[in-house]
C-alpha cells in the first residue's frame, strides 16, 4: 500500500502543472518591493494574484479528473481497488486545490520575510497529521483515510496562515486591480508555470516512473530508503527558504555583492550540514529502517548512497534556483530545466527496466547535472558575477565530502544496531564528530570565519529590511 500511496501522491501533483504559480510571483514581487511600494500597491498585487489563481482552478480540475480516471491503470491496481484509488485521488486533488487558495497567504508571509512566524504552527500541525495517519493505517482506513488526513491538514495549515497574516501584517487586504496588471502577472505566472511543470517532471516523477516501469514494490523500498535523505534535504531547504526572501530586498536594490556573499555563506553552511548528517545516514539508515519497518524494506547500501547524492545535488542547485526566482527572469531557467527533465526521463525508460532503483538514481543524477552547471552560469549572468568551476577552493569541500561518504558507505555495510536507544545515542555523537572533522579539513580558514559570522549576517539583513 505504501508504494501505491507514493505513486498516487506524485500522480495527483501533476494536476498542478496547469497552475500559473501566481502565488510565487506574488511572493517574489512582495520580497522585491516591500520597502518601496505603498500599502495600496501591495494590496493590489494580492488581489491580482487571487484573480489569476481563480482563473486557473477549473483547468486544474479538468486535468485532475483525467488523472483520477486513469490512476488505477497507471498504478497497475487490481480491479477491486479501482474505486478506492479514484476516491483517494479525488481527495488528494481537493487537497491540492485547497492548498492553492491558501498559498496566497503563505506567499504574503514569506514575501514579507516573516516565515519564522509560521514555523511553530506548521510543525505542530504536521506532528498532529502524522499521528492521524498512524491512526488511519492502524484502524484499516487505508488510502481513503490517508487522503482525508491530507485534506484536513491542508485546511488547518491554510487557516493558520490566514490567522498569522491577519495578525502580523498591517497592510493585508484587497484593493482594486486592472486588466493590464492581470496580464502582466499572467505573463510572469506563465513562466512560473513552465518552471513548475519542468520542475515537476524533474523532481516529482521518480516514484511514478519507478512504479510504472518496475512496480510498486520497488517504490516502497525506494520511498522508505529515501526517507532520511529527504528529511536532510527538507531541513536544509527550510533554512535556505527562510533566508532567500530576505535577499529579495537586496536584489531589488541591485546590491548584488551582498547577495553573492549571502549565497556563499549559505553554501558553506550547507556543506557542513550535508557532510555531518549525510555520513550518519550512510552509517545508520539500514539500522533505522530495520527498527522502523523491517530490514527487508531497505533498498541496499549502493542505493542508499545514490539516493543521498540525489538529495545533496538538489540541496545545492535549489539555492541558485531560488535566487533566480527572485529576479523574476525565468526564461532561460525553464529551458535548462526542460533539458534536464528530458535527459532524466529518457535515461529512466532504458535504465529502470534493467537496474530498477539504481537505474533511476543514475538517470536523475546525470539529468540534474545540467542544473548543477546551468543554474550557476545563469545566476552569474543575472547578477553580473564571474563563475569559475576550476578553482581548487570549490573542489575541496566536494572531495572531502566524497571521501567521507565513501568511507561511511563501506563501514555502513557491517553496522546493524538492534535497539532505538543505542541508535539515537550513537547517531547524536556521530553527527557533531563528523561535523568537526569536516570543519577542520573540508573548509578553508576564511570559510570558517564566514560561518562564524552567520548570525551577524542575518542581523545585517534585518537592518537593511527596516
Amino acid at each position: 500500500m505504501y508504494g501505491m500511496w507514493q505513486m498516487l501522491s506524485q500522480m495527483t501533483g501533476f494536476a498542478n502543472i496547469a497552475d500559473t504559480r501566481a502565488t510565487q510571483v506574488l511572493k517574489w514581487s512582495i520580497a522585491q518591493k516591500r520597502d518601496l511600494a505603498s500599502d495600496q500597491e501591495l494590496k493590489s498585487d494580492l488581489t491580482t494574484a487571487l484573480v489569476v489563481t481563480t482563473f486557473i482552478l477549473p483547468i486544474i480540475l479538468i486535468i485532475g479528473s483525467v488523472i483520477i480516471w486513469y490512476a488505477p491503470n497507471i498504478t497497475h491496481a487490481a480491479p477491486e481497488y479501482h474505486n478506492i484509488i479514484r476516491i483517494a485521488c479525488s481527495l488528494l486533488l481537493l487537497t491540492l486545490i485547497t492548498s492553492k487558495v491558501f498559498d496566497l497567504f503563505e506567499s504574503v508571509i514569506r514575501g514579507m520575510n516573516m516565515g519564522y512566524k509560521r514555523m511553530g504552527f506548521r510543525a505542530g500541525i504536521i506532528f498532529l497529521a502524522g499521528g492521524l495517519k498512524v491512526f488511519a493505517i492502524t484502524q484499516g482506513y487505508g488510502l481513503i483515510g490517508l487522503s482525508t488526513v491530507e485534506f484536513f491538514t491542508a485546511l488547518l495549515i491554510g487557516t493558520t496562515f490566514y490567522y498569522i497574516v491577519k495578525k502580523n501584517i498591517p497592510w493585508f487586504g484587497f484593493a482594486k486591480t486592472n486588466t493590464s496588471k492581470i496580464i502582466s502577472y499572467s505573463r510572469l505566472s506563465g513562466w512560473f508555470m513552465a518552471s513548475t511543470g519542468s520542475k515537476m517532471f524533474l523532481l516529482s516523477s521518480d516514484k511514478l516512473l519507478l512504479g510504472y516501469l518496475a512496480g510498486p514494490v520497488f517504490v516502497t523500498k525506494y520511498a522508505i530508503t529515501l526517507f532520511t535523505s529527504y528529511a536532510l534535504q527538507g531541513l536544509i531547504t527550510a533554512v535556505v527558504n527562510g533566508v532567500i526572501p530576505g535577499m529579495g530586498g537586496l536584489f531589488g536594490k541591485g546590491e548584488y555583492n551582498k547577495v553573492q556573499r549571502a549565497r556563499k555563506m549559505i553554501m558553506i553552511l550547507n556543506w557542513v550540514l550535508t557532510a555531518s548528517l549525510g555520513v550518519a545516514i550512510l552509517l545508520y539508515n539500514r539500522s533505522f529502517i530495520s527498527l522502523w519497518v523491517g530490514e527487508e524494506h531497505y533498498a541496499g547500501n549502493t542505493e542508499n548512497l545514490l539516493i543521498l547524492l540525489i538529495a545533496v545535488q538538489a540541496i545545492f542547485f535549489q539555492i541558485d534556483s531560488l535566487i533566480i526566482n527572485v529576479s523574476l527572469d525565468l526564461k532561460m531557467k525553464v529551458y535548462i530545466s526542460v533539458l534536464a527533465s528530458a535527459i532524466t526521463i529518457s535515461m529512466s525508460f532504458f535504465l529502470i527496466e534493467h537496474y530498477q532503483i539504481i537505474g533511476l538514481c543514475i538517470s536523475i543524477l546525470v539529468g540534474r547535472l545540467v542544473l548543477s552547471v546551468g543554474y550557476p552560469l545563469l545566476l552569474g549572468r543575472v547578477m553580473h558575477m564571474q563563475v569559475n568551476f576550476t578553482e581548487w577552493k570549490q573542489f575541496q569541500p566536494i572531495l572531502i565530502t566524497a571521501l567521507l561518504f565513501a568511507l561511511a558507505t563501506h563501514i555502513g555495510q557491517s553496522i546493524l544496531i538492534t535497539n532505538w536507544v543505542s541508535l539515537i545515542a550513537i547517531g547524536v555523537l556521530s553527527v557533531p564528530a563528523v561535523g568537526i572533522i569536516f570543519w577542520l579539513v573540508g573548509l578553508r580558514r576564511e570559510e570558517r570565519e564566514i560561518v562564524k559570522e552567520l548570525t551577524s549576517k542575518i542581523e545585517l539583513f534585518k537592518r537593511d529590511d527596516n
